[in-house]
């Protein structure tokens, strides 16, 4: 980035304009296999216009770019991660089929009928679907598909596990500040069904069947180069900034929890969800 904070700047950030500024990529929990999967749920091909809502710093919508020869709109509410989306598209040279905007998943500035395909990957979780989906399905063209790749509780969980699950979602709330929300794979499919989605498909993935981050970490990152380099940023705003290393820590604990720890994780998992117009 050209320009550098200074560290009470970098602390009053909000947690993913903070990520974006030290050029954290984010990784769903499925990596490239559940991305691949959601793009043969929703027929992305060449020639394929996708909306991708809140887009981070741009990782995703560069591999379905790549891979599948679609064109690929995202916006993100956070402008340092834009930043970074538009750069890391710039060094893949796909800005003629990718491009990146500060946007809101609430109030969507694009027309009606616009895109085959409008896909979230992690953030649904963070909207309110009766608010949010309604303008997904609006922008959609006719037969255009829904695809959400999203966390999950599951219906019945054990109150000690639920009490640890609900201490997590309380520390997402407060690092993220935005509504995280667990919700169980009938409460998402019922979501699409409300915003008016039909041919509703779900599949579950619990997480103590998967490898949390495993796929494509160095590539994200921009290479072992770029890799390196970001995490001594990480290190050296954490030995600077009590704030921050409060950050790490409880980020670190809730993720622990959710994705690896035996009493939980076998309630956790993702959901790859599609519907159509």
């Amino acid at each position: 980035m050209s320009t550098t904070l200074s560290i009470e700047e970098v602390e009053r950030l909000g947690y993913y304009d903070f990520m974006g500024y030290l050029g954290v990529p984010f990784f769903n929990i499925g990596g490239h296999t559940s991305i691949d999967r959601i793009a043969e749920m929703c027929y992305i091909g060449a020639g394929t216009k996708v909306l991708e809502i809140g887009c981070g710093t741009g990782g995703n919508a560069c591999y379905l770019a790549e891979k599948y020869g679609c064109s690929v709109i995202g916006i993100d509410i956070a402008e340092h991660m834009i930043k970074q989306a538009t750069k890391k598209a710039e060094e893949r040279s796909l800005s003629d089929r990718v491009s990146f905007r500060v946007g809101n998943a609430y109030n969507l500035e694009l027309p009606d009928d616009a895109f085959d395909a409008v896909i979230t990957i992690f953030v649904s979780q963070f909207l309110d679907p009766a608010k949010a989906f309604p303008g997904f399905h609006r922008v959609l063209k006719s037969g255009g598909y829904l695809g959400v790749n999203e966390m999950y509780r599951a219906e019945n969980v054990p109150q000690e596990a639920t009490t640890l699950v609900d201490a997590c979602v309380k520390t997402f709330c407060e690092l993220t500040e935005l509504p995280f929300t667990l919700r169980t794979p009938a409460t998402w499919s019922r979501s699409f069904e409300s915003a008016g989605f039909a041919n509703i498909s779900l599949e579950e993935h619990p997480n103590e069947n998967e490898s949390p981050y495993s796929e494509g970490v160095i590539e994200e990152f921009g290479g072992w180069g770029k890799f390196a380099s970001t995490i001594w940023r990480v290190i050296v705003y954490g030995l600077r900034s009590g704030k921050i290393r409060k950050r790490y820590a409880s980020l670190g604990g809730a993720k622990k929890t959710l994705l690896r720890d035996k009493e939980t994780s076998k309630y956790i998992g993702y959901v790859l969800g599609t519907g159509t117009k």
